[in-house]
Formats: C-alpha cells, structure tokens, sequence
C-alpha cells in the first residue's frame, strides 16, 4: 500500500517543487491550498504524513496542526512544519504547537525526501519520532 502525503500549501510554485521532489518516490500525493481545506482532507484521507505551510489562508498552519493532534487519529502522524520566515523562536514555536519537523524555505529538494523517508520508517515501526 502507497503512503499518502497530504502536501499544505498556498503557492502553487512551492507546490509543484514539493510535488516534483517526491513523485518519483511511490507516494500518494494529496493537495490542499488553504486551511479549511488541509482540515476536511487530512480527516477524509488520512495521510500518513503532513507536509504543512504555516503561513495559509482561513487557518494557519499552527492552527491546523493543534487542531489535528486533538484528535487520536493525528496524534502520531508525522507533521513538517514549512516556513519562508523563519525568525528566532520560530522552530521551537512549531514543534512545541505539535510540528515534528521544521523545513525553511527555500525547501532543500535533496534533504526533505530522506527527512520524509525516516520519518514515515519511524512511524510504521511504532517508535515516537525523533524531533528534527
């Protein structure tokens, strides 16, 4: 079975980088552009990870992460925070507020598959996530 990765973002230039970087790699990929919509798919889809934008419109990232890990279903689903500004306390702000992961932008096309790969490894194994 595929893993899928719901990818969070509202630049479609940003997207389609994320969406080239991992096509190759026999995921699932799903697609949301806003909050609301990263909230309704993660719930009918399920993903086994979450690539999330923190800065989206009608909720934010942070945001839509919280409300996730309110939920059992998202409490070990891996989550990347993904930020263009990345500010002193920014990282800590993210992984605290339920991120596992923290990606700058410009994302780093060679590192976030190996990142991804790991991640998921760790989850299918049962073991809690290493914070990145």
């Amino acid at each position: 079975m595929q893993e899928k990765i719901l990818i969070v973002e509202d630049n479609p230039q940003n997207m389609k980088l994320i969406e080239m970087t991992l096509r190759g790699k026999g995921y699932t990929l799903l697609k949301a552009a806003d909050g609301e919509e990263a909230l309704d798919m993660a719930m009918r889809e399920q993903p086994d990870l979450i690539i999330m934008d923190m800065q989206l419109p009608k909720l934010n990232g942070l945001e839509v992460t919280k409300r996730l890990r309110k939920t059992s279903a998202f409490s070990h689903t891996p989550i990347i925070a993904l930020t263009a500004y990345a500010m002193k306390g920014d990282e800590e702000k993210f992984i605290n507020g339920g991120c596992d992961a923290y990606v700058s932008k410009p994302i780093n096309t060679r590192e976030l598959p190996g990142m991804i790969a790991e991640m998921l490894r760790q989850r299918q194994k049962g073991n809690p996530l290493d914070k990145w």
